[in-house]
């Protein structure tokens, strides 16, 4: 890729300030020298936007850096990318966002489209999109090609073509020790091209923003942390306490661990609320009666007889034969629940699966696939499937506390028919070898940053108990939760970009709520 001085294509962005002395953390390594280098940008902008790209040069482990900020010569580094897109106003302080996308996983590069019509943020400030190191455009990016990211669900109607061959091969033998060695031969790749997979957690990515900060000469920014970036966002607190302004965090995951029985627990709770969301919603009961009832009969059924569907793969264009059991539908409909817009649909699904079980519809290609194609594959689809396990393999495993985690599976069999979700990293963590994050790591901070905290609460991904917690254990603090709302409220809703925009104006302010009351769940 062409590179270049950014200097001059920085301006628009960050009003370039001086850059704060820090007193160094005892516990925390040096400040890097950090190269920043314009490059080409390798994806096409939506239309109107002219974004900067850069590729910032880091050390690949931050223990190596030198008092002088220098490198060894026999130190590896990395490329982080970013993407710069300019406020939409002549402010001479742009007061930029840094974006720090979710998975863990994503490229930040991956949210171009919805920052690009935030205007509601960037009336008066601009956005920075990080790639963390080892996903999207950063270089290395841990991609593992021998394995697809819609495996890490257990809904094989998502996986495509290539994967079904795969799966339907695996099927002749242990499908563990298949997985278990696809992902061993993406370890072992990396390995041999000396990569160090313990340094792509997520200290060293708080690391990598305190330098990268520095680098661009901001005295500071704001930060907003979706999902995983919530969890990244609150290390960075911890990291580089005084270059930031004020906190957003979204949907966020904590410093915690998420293999817990609060998280396994989720599933039910989010059908059960769906259940009673409809039962006191007129439109919805005339339109599609008692969804509890329905969904237990249609277990029943699928539990009983599986059923045979033969539908046009979407792929591939192929006729495809699938038997599916309870434990396939269950999987597709919770999917679609973790998201406010698709959880609309899944009263009209359990009913089209209610008419299926009773003999009265038949599904065409379309149906089956709205069903059973979960709407978690978009997300999925796009991780980086290295950087997503050398996180959730330090940070969230092993398990804490496995009894109480099974206790949450044996006592709903009707939601967790085939057992939890976490499988998929028991069995790939002793692959990986990344170890165990320090336990420090984990402990709460108490941060005195202004934190805005925003959850649905019907989120099938974080808890939103667990994001509650959170706002409830930061000083400075305001927690706006949105009935009936999934993930990811601030791309999802007018209201959530809204109310984000009026706390970053004024983040020591009572946040204007006004729009939040009319926010409730929808049925299609």
């Amino acid at each position: 890729m062409p590179r270049g001085n950014p200097g001059p294509l920085l301006a628009g962005l960050c009003a370039a300030l001086p850059a704060m002395a820090l007193a160094a953390t005892p516990a925390l390594p040096p400040v890097p020298d950090v190269a920043l280098e314009v490059v080409e940008c390798p994806f096409t902008p939506p239309l109107g936007e002219t974004p900067t790209c850069l590729m910032a040069e880091l050390p690949m482990d931050h223990g190596d850096v030198q008092a002088d900020g220098s490198l060894p010569p026999q130190a590896r580094t990395i490329g982080v990318h970013l993407t710069l897109l300019s406020n939409l106003s002549s402010s001479p302080d742009p007061d930029p966002v840094v974006f720090l996308s979710g998975g863990p996983g994503q490229a930040g590069s991956d949210a171009i489209a919805g920052f690009g019509g935030a205007v509601e943020l960037r009336r008066n400030r601009g956005v920075i999109l990080v790639d963390q190191r080892g996903t999207g455009l950063s270089e290395p990016a841990l991609h593992c090609p021998e394995v697809s990211p819609p495996e890490l669900d257990r809904n094989p109607f998502n996986d495509g073509a290539d994967v079904d061959s795969a799966a339907e091969s695996d099927r002749e033998r242990d499908p563990d020790q298949a997985l278990v060695e696809r992902f061993t031969a993406c370890h072992d790749q990396w390995v041999n091209e000396d990569v160090d997979l313990a340094q792509f957690d997520t200290r060293a990515a708080a690391l990598d923003l305190r330098a990268i900060r520095q680098a661009l000469g901001l005295r500071h920014w704001n930060v907003q942390g979706t999902s995983y970036g919530g969890r990244l966002a609150l290390d960075l607190m911890r990291v580089d306490p005084a270059g930031i302004r004020a906190v957003v965090l979204n949907s966020p995951l904590t410093l915690q661990s998420q293999a817990t029985a609060e998280f396994i627990a989720e599933r039910p709770r989010r059908f059960e609320g769906l259940f009673a969301a409809c039962a006191a919603d007129a439109s919805c009961v005339e339109r599609y009666g008692d969804l509890e009832r329905k969904f237990k009969a249609i277990a029943e059924h699928f539990q009983d007889k599986p059923v045979v569907l033969q539908f046009e793969d979407p792929a591939s264009g192929e006729p495809v034969r699938e038997t599916v059991v309870w434990a396939d539908v269950v999987e597709a409909l919770s999917g679609h629940l973790a998201f406010s817009e698709s959880a609309t649909r899944v009263p009209r699904f359990i009913v089209e699966l209610y008419e299926v079980a009773e003999g009265r519809l038949s599904l065409n290609d379309r149906e089956v696939s709205a069903i059973f194609s979960a709407a978690l594959n978009d997300v999925i689809a796009g991780l980086t499937l290295g950087q997503h396990l050398s996180v959730k393999c330090r940070e969230d495993f092993p398990v804490d506390d496995a009894a109480a985690l099974e206790s949450v599976v044996e006592s709903n069999p009707l939601y967790y028919p085939a057992g939890d979700d976490l499988q998929v990293y028991r069995t790939t963590c002793p692959i990986w070898e990344v170890g165990q994050a320090p336990a420090a790591f984990s402990e709460p901070i108490q941060p005195e940053h202004p934190v805005l905290v925003l959850s649905g609460d019907a989120d099938g991904l974080i808890p939103h108990a667990v994001a509650r917690r959170l706002a409830e254990r930061l000083p400075n603090a305001q927690f706006v939760s949105f009935h009936g709302m999934g993930h990811d409220v601030h791309l999802n809703l007018l209201c959530g970009r809204s109310v984000v925009a009026n706390f970053l104006d004024a983040p020591n302010e009572p946040i204007d709520r006004s729009c939040v009351s009319d926010v409730g769940p929808r049925f299609e």
